[in-house]
């Protein structure tokens, strides 16, 4: 039995199961986070957070960034979110790791022809 669940969640992760469970947990996270924003946080603040989380969950589900990128924005995240409370300048932070890991990796090189 073990080694079936084993395969099938094997089948699942190469399938684009793990990039479905980061877009959720991303959606799910930023939750929380409109839930902690301190009163001066302003709307453009907010707005442009959206955005950029937007920006790089679709991008993600479209295969032009990789979950690889995700760390600097789950590690901004957790850092943020740690005392239940988002500043102005955290939620800046995170809009910018945000952006910077929703740009498109660049295209892999393709192999070098062998004769």
């Amino acid at each position: 039995m073990a080694l079936i669940v084993v395969f099938a969640g094997g089948a699942f992760m190469s399938s684009g199961g793990l990039v479905t469970m980061m877009d959720m947990g991303l959606g799910m996270s930023m939750g929380e986070v409109r839930g902690f924003y301190t009163p001066d946080v302003a709307a453009a603040q907010k707005k442009e957070l959206e955005a950029a989380i937007e920006s790089l969950r679709t991008n993600l589900r479209d295969g032009k960034t990789t979950v690889t990128r995700l760390d600097p924005v789950l590690q901004t995240m957790r850092k943020a979110i740690a005392d239940e409370k988002m500043q102005p300048s955290e939620v800046d932070g995170l809009a910018a790791a945000a952006r910077r890991a929703a740009v498109p990796a660049p295209p892999k090189a393709a192999p070098p022809a062998t004769r």
